[in-house]
């Protein structure tokens, strides 16, 4: 330009067709962000999540400001194993009062139904020491609670008595990861003590708020930020690939999940006839394997 030229300033039509570009450039880059988020919800509701759709899932979370980063798991719906009358939730409200006057510590409601809404608080609970096997004197520390949440007509011992045990069974993740779980009790929690992982069992209402921004249609459990949601769903009924062995699944449940909370990403069947790995979404079938829960190998 010119040493004293003018600048030209924009015509009143021109700067109308900008502010149109800019206008429609905006819409299309929230359209972009929708349409992914949209995506991400629909492949968590329906198949199997991998582990880099996990990632891509938490990084779209994070973009469209939803909720932190996550590491999940089983995110598909999952037959039942046997009848539940309240999948779906549409009588989540009237379950939770009948489960008041239950006293059968199974989980269900005086009709026989998974409870399907629980309180929303959670109670710290205390492991028995006879429930906890010798741990051994080294490792990488990782201090954890078990929560039970309100409501849901379950045993708090039977539930510590339960985690605590595999958790520390000489066929767990102390023996193949090198960790060392220790229990942190229900004073030393409302102390202030450091916690790693918060194992609670929640009804499946409350797992899916939980673990939201994953898509776990109150079916299935969850490890999202330090928080193992574990679905008294599952809890109760178990999976197809356990058949009548709840408390093998159980155990499954606990270790595939703390597995994750510790740092492990998803593996799958090596081969027809093979014990399926702990951390293989066995839940969702065993794809030849057979049914294994433990992170450590089968013995023959």
């Amino acid at each position: 330009m010119a040493r004293g030229s003018a600048v030209r300033s924009p015509t009143p039509s021109q700067r109308q067709a900008i502010r149109r570009r800019r206008t429609w450039a905006g819409l299309a880059v929230m359209l972009c962000v929708a349409a992914d988020v949209w995506s991400v919800s629909w492949a968590g509701a329906e198949q199997p999540v991998a582990d880099g759709s996990v990632l891509r899932a938490s990084r779209v979370a994070l973009a469209a400001g939803i909720a932190p980063a996550v590491s999940v798991d089983e995110v598909e719906r999952v037959p039942e194993t046997s009848t539940d009358s309240l999948v779906g939730g549409g009588r989540a409200d009237s379950a939770t009062k009948a489960a008041d006057a239950d006293t059968a510590g199974d989980g269900r409601d005086a009709a026989g139904a998974v409870i399907e809404k629980g309180s929303g608080a959670f109670t710290v609970v205390a492991v028995p020491a006879a429930a906890l096997k010798p741990s051994p004197a080294t490792g990488r520390v990782v201090r954890y609670t078990v929560e039970l949440e309100g409501g849901l007509d379950v045993r708090a011992a039977d539930l510590a008595t339960s985690v605590g045990s595999v958790l520390t069974d000489p066929r767990g993740w102390q023996a193949k990861d090198g960790v060392r779980f220790v229990n942190v009790s229900p004073a030393d929690a409302a102390a202030g003590a450091p916690i790693d992982l918060h194992i609670t069992l929640a009804s499946p209402t409350t797992t899916d708020r939980l673990c939201a921004p994953l898509q776990t249609r109150g079916q299935v459990s969850c490890h999202n930020g330090g928080r193992i949601a574990l679905n008294l769903r599952r809890w109760v009924l178990g999976a197809a690939a356990y058949g009548t062995d709840v408390d093998g699944y159980r155990t499954y449940l606990v270790n595939h999940e703390v597995g994750h909370g510790i740092g492990h990403a998803h593996a799958y069947c090596g081969g027809a006839g093979r014990p399926a790995p702990v951390m293989m979404q066995q839940t969702y079938g065993l794809k030849g394997c057979t049914a294994w829960p433990w992170p450590t190998a089968k013995r023959a």
